[in-house]
């Protein structure tokens, strides 16, 4: 199917240079549903403009404010100064291509102007993740971001965080228009967009995407069991990602059915007596349930105790943690891997929490904000 025409006017060649390089990125080019054509002259661009062709425009504002009429279906306004005409949407000029890129798609599919998405559809070779312990304060979220970055290294990644509190937008520094309670809602819609939203609302940390959680613990509450499980069935379906990485609390319905959907699920341990009697009690609530399955797909992990962490989330990739990880994913995620490519038979790994790692994590520092 022919892509629509989105058209860039902007005569500082140096910004329209980078904004084409950006989209032809083998990840960006392949899901960006416009074909895109470049002005960075002025009578070029209008001798365009009167045929009517572009679907949307994203134009300079100094461009925009020449004329009073453009002719697109849909018009962002490439902002110079702090704030955009009244009229129109904008965005900061120079804010990240990512976001400029997520802006284009939001604004298309609230116009309708894309068509349903034509994904490649469930595959099979999607793995759920799912990182869930009942003590608190174990590096639970620090392990799954450093885990989720580590494996978009050579990988399609897609983080979940379901804490009432994650505090990401201040440890990021970043204003989030949307979050996971949006993505919920648009599982509702059932229009075959929903790869284009999921896409526009996806934040990047070193290759790897992540929804923003939500900011109201009390809609994170509301979410139904079957709203989150279907919301897994559309991430599956759309065949964006080789690997969701699930953060899970107490705080979402229906935890235990999404850690039943998971292939492979962490519990981080720790060695105290509370967290030892945390443990146990879950552990034998799943055994009243009859969900020894959980279990069985349980790999328990014990952290050593770290020297320093980095200081923010962008560098977890590195140092003592991103060592654990890293040689975790190569002892059970790649190796299982093979082994089902081999044709042998695995077992989920469970009550061996000193088997990659040694010494206690009862006094590990812990990343700021880091309660999961």
């Amino acid at each position: 199917m022919k892509k629509n025409i989105l058209a860039l006017c902007d005569t500082e060649q140096e910004y329209a240079s980078h904004f084409m390089d950006y989209l032809h990125r083998p990840a960006v080019m392949e899901s960006f549903p416009f074909e895109v054509r470049l002005f960075t002259d002025r009578k070029s661009m209008e001798r365009f403009g009167k045929g009517g062709e572009a679907a949307f425009l994203l134009i300079a504002q100094s461009l925009y404010e020449e004329r009073e009429k453009w002719e697109a279906d849909r018009i962002l306004v490439l902002a110079e100064d702090m704030a955009g005409p009244p009229d129109v949407p904008w965005i900061g000029k120079y804010q990240p291509m990512e976001a400029v890129v997520r802006r284009i798609i939001e604004l298309s599919v609230q116009t309708g102007m894309l068509p349903p998405a034509s994904g490649p559809g469930r595959t099979g070779d999607v793995k759920l993740i799912g990182v869930y312990s009942p003590v608190g304060r174990c590096l639970q979220t620090t392990f799954s971001f450093t885990l989720g970055q580590l494996l978009a290294r050579k990988h399609k990644v897609l983080y979940l965080n379901f804490e009432c509190f994650s505090g990401l937008g201040h440890l990021l520094r970043r204003e989030f228009g949307t979050d996971l309670s949006d993505l919920i809602y648009f599982i509702h819609n059932k229009d075959g967009r929903f790869p284009y939203r999921l896409e526009g609302m996806a934040q990047k940390m070193n290759g790897m995407d992540f929804i923003p959680p939500v900011f109201s613990c009390m809609d994170l509450g509301q979410v139904e069991k079957e709203e989150w499980l279907a919301l897994l069935d559309e991430l599956e379906g759309c065949g964006m990602y080789e690997y969701i990485l699930l953060d899970l609390t107490e705080s979402i319905r229906g935890l235990f059915d999404l850690l039943k959907r998971c292939s492979r699920i962490y519990t981080i341990v720790k060695e105290d007596g509370f967290a030892q009697a945390k443990q146990e009690h879950y552990e034998e609530l799943l055994r009243c349930m009859e969900l020894e399955d959980i279990l069985e797909k349980t790999r328990k992990c014990r952290l050593p105790v770290f020297r320093a962490l980095p200081s923010d989330l962008a560098s977890l990739t590195h140092g003592e943690l991103a060592g654990v990880v890293g040689k975790l994913i190569g002892e059970d995620l790649e190796d299982r891997g093979r082994g089902r490519r081999n044709g042998r038979k695995e077992e989920g790994i469970s009550g061996d929490p000193g088997k990659f790692s040694e010494g206690t994590a009862g006094d590990n520092r812990f990343f700021p904000g880091d309660d999961g």
